[in-house]
């Protein structure tokens, strides 16, 4: 099973090989097994109570795609275009997003497993109800103006990412692993109680506090 390691967290990722997949034309109806589904448009597609199981999906256009109750596991997601998608009681399980675009997606209720975003636009993303059971990565991934309510994100580590204007509400951070990242523009700094940073990132905390908790500073310096 191959492994990646971010920060201290090691996630599996999907043992997928490309000669034992059936290559399987978009758009397809239902579950997905052992499939190479590659270079085709599902815009506006829905996809309710399916089982996506070792597959591999590429290049492809899933904007505004709407998944509810779906569960997908030792997939990996290569180039895909899911801009405005809504995923909805999905579960990620050993799951590898590369070069995908969630931009504006909004993923609520979902579980996140072994799942490592690499090189992702997130931007504009929602985030609802979404627990992170098991080690979690995002490295050199943008996540400006993406909005994290409610969420259960203990086995997260970000690296690399762009984080600018984003914004945790009433979120459980304990243990997320935030080093290597501008923090000074995050805005819900409560929600990052029990979070680890490195001593470099100290002014972009007390940047990020001072903005959030609106604090003035009058007088001179002494």
């Amino acid at each position: 099973m191959p492994t990646r390691v971010v920060r201290d967290l090691e996630i599996e990722l999907p043992a997928i090989d490309g000669g034992e997949l059936e290559p399987v034309i978009a758009p397809w109806v239902g579950n997905l097994n052992d499939a190479h589904v590659k270079n085709g448009a599902l815009t506006q597609s829905g996809l309710v109570d399916a089982r996506l199981r070792r597959s591999h999906l590429q290049d492809l256009d899933l904007t505004e795609a709407v998944w509810e109750d779906v569960s997908a596991v030792g997939c990996r997601f290569e180039r895909v275009d899911l801009t405005a998608a809504r995923f909805t009681g999905v579960g990620f399980t050993r799951c590898h997003f590369v070069g995908c675009k969630l931009t504006w997606a909004h993923l609520s209720e979902s579980t996140l497993d072994h799942v490592l975003f690499e090189n992702c636009r997130l931007d504009a993303a929602t985030f609802d109800e979404v627990s992170t059971i098991g080690p979690t990565g995002f490295t050199g991934c943008v996540l400006v103006n993406a909005v994290v309510r409610d969420c259960k994100l203990n086995h997260a580590a970000m690296v690399g990412c762009r984080l600018r204007q984003i914004s945790f509400e009433s979120c459980d951070l304990q243990g997320a692993d935030l080093r290597g990242n501008r923090i000074s523009e995050i805005s819900g700094i409560s929600s990052l109680r029990g979070v680890t940073i490195e001593p470099a990132q100290l002014a972009d905390l007390t940047e990020a506090v001072m903005r959030d908790l609106r604090v003035v500073i009058r007088g001179q310096k002494s």
